[in-house]
């Protein structure tokens, strides 16, 4: 890996955030503007959203000195767009977070400065029974954690935070073993650097909040099918670990 002259590189998947995207950009700008955090570039990735969201994008690009927007075409999963964002960052430190920036803006230079002092991943981690509102959420959300943590990722109280940095070493080891490209990806790519003998840190995100109302932070999937797809991915998790396929 040649020398980056970009210090972080901050990926936002973004799909259907047309109503949104301009504004959570634009608030990222003001808030990168009274910070120190040297050389930031800012990786939108995208995929075909008949909202605008890309357009809206494209729109703020004069905000930033370092910026573009990755078109994917057709939707695959947020881990796919993920993937793609931490694999042609050029960031010595790479952080995906969610377009509605439901976890605060002041957890970059948080995640940051642990990273440059050694932490390989840093990830956000809230209090999952009080963050949901309605009692299906809040038990879905709690026991999927649980079964989580029981099958291949003991003692991370959240993998589901879209809120992860990694050093450009732990992303380029990472995320090419990654085979998830929908809701799952966070847990494997988690267990992908547990195998790898990555040391993960958390910080405490309690005061992460959801702009959205709703379900609407699930982008058309119903929770009960998010829920079952993240039960059965885990297991293939699992599987694929015994396996050796992320070796």
């Amino acid at each position: 890996m040649t020398k980056s002259t970009i210090d972080l590189s901050l990926i936002i998947p973004a799909y259907m955030e047309g109503k949104i995207i301009k504004q959570s950009l634009n608030t990222l700008a003001d808030y990168l503007d009274a910070q120190h955090l040297g050389q930031v570039e800012i990786i939108v990735v995208t995929a075909d959203s008949p909202d605008g969201t890309t357009e809206q994008a494209q729109s703020v690009a004069g905000r930033f000195k370092h910026f573009r927007v990755h078109q994917l075409g057709a939707r695959v999963g947020k881990g796919r767009d993920v993937r793609a964002g931490m694999l042609e960052a050029k960031g010595r430190y790479r952080l995906f977070m969610d377009a509605d920036l439901a976890t605060p803006l002041e957890h970059i230079a948080q995640s940051y400065e642990l990273l440059k002092n050694g932490a390989p991943i840093v990830i956000a981690v809230r209090d999952l029974f009080s963050i949901h509102k309605g009692i299906f959420r809040k038990f879905m959300s709690s026991f999927g954690n649980l079964f989580i943590q029981a099958l291949i990722l003991p003692g991370i109280k959240d993998t589901q935070c879209g809120f992860k940095g990694f050093s450009a070493v732990a992303a380029e080891e990472i995320f090419p073993l990654q085979t998830m490209m929908g809701w799952s990806f966070d847990a494997e790519i988690l267990k992908i650097a547990r195998i790898h003998g990555y040391r993960i840190t958390t910080i405490n995100a309690n005061d992460w909040h959801d702009p959205k109302t709703g379900d609407m932070g699930l982008v058309g999937d119903s929770p009960l099918k998010a829920a079952i797809k993240t039960f059965s991915d885990t297991i293939v998790i699992a599987i694929n670990a015994v396996k050796g396929v992320y070796r």
